[in-house]
C-alpha cells in the first residue's frame, strides 16, 4: 500500500483521537454488558474462576499494566525507536515528515495492541461471568490508562522527523 501523491499523513490531533477512541472501547463494552445484565437478563456463559479470584486477577493485571505503562511507552515510543521501526509490507512515503508520521502511527498501534491486551482479556472474563461491575471498572481503568500512557505526539513527530533527516 503505497502513499498516494497528496495523501494525508496523520497529524498529532488525529493520533490523539485514535489513541483515545481505541482505549475507550472497553468502556463502551462495559456499559453494553451492564445493560445486558441489568435489562436483558444476561446470564454467565461459563464461570471459570471463583468471583473473588477473578477480581483479584483482574485488579492485579490492571495495576501491573498501569505501573508498567509509562516505562514501556518510554521504551517503545522513544523517537530513536520509532525512526528505526520498519514498515513491513508498506511502501515508505516521500519525505522525512510523512515517513515520521507513518512510523509514529505504526508504533502507536503496536503499543495500543499491547495495552489493550489486558483490557480485552478482562472484557472476555467479564462476559463469561456476566460481571457488569468488572466490565465497568475495566472501562474506567482503560480510560485512566489512556491518560497515563499517552505519548506527546507532536513532540514525537518532530523528534522522529529530525532523526530521519539526519539519517538521509
Amino acid at each position: 500500500m503505497g502513499q498516494a501523491a497528496g495523501a494525508r499523513v496523520p497529524s498529532p490531533k488525529t493520533l490523539n483521537l485514535l489513541w483515545f477512541v481505541t482505549l475507550s472501547a472497553p468502556m463502551f463494552i462495559g456499559v453494553a454488558l451492564w445493560l445486558a445484565v441489568r435489562f436483558g437478563a444476561f446470564l454467565p456463559v461459563a464461570e471459570l474462576l471463583p468471583q473473588e479470584t477473578l477480581w483479584q486477577l483482574a485488579l492485579g493485571a490492571m495495576a501491573l499494566t498501569l505501573l508498567m505503562a509509562r516505562p514501556l511507552r518510554n521504551l517503545i515510543m522513544k523517537p530513536e525507536a520509532v525512526a528505526r521501526r520498519s514498515l513491513a509490507g508498506r511502501v515508505a512515503p516521500e519525505g522525512p515528515a510523512a515517513l515520521a508520521a507513518v512510523k509514529t502511527q505504526t508504533t502507536m498501534f503496536a503499543f495500543l495492541g499491547m495495552l489493550d491486551a489486558v483490557a480485552f482479556m478482562i472484557v472476555a472474563l467479564s462476559f463469561m461471568h456476566a460481571d457488569a461491575a468488572l466490565g465497568l471498572l475495566n472501562g474506567v481503568y482503560t480510560l485512566v490508562l489512556a491518560v497515563v500512557a499517552k505519548p506527546d505526539f507532536s513532540h514525537l513527530l518532530q523528534q522522529t522527523e529530525q532523526i530521519l533527516r539526519r539519517g538521509q
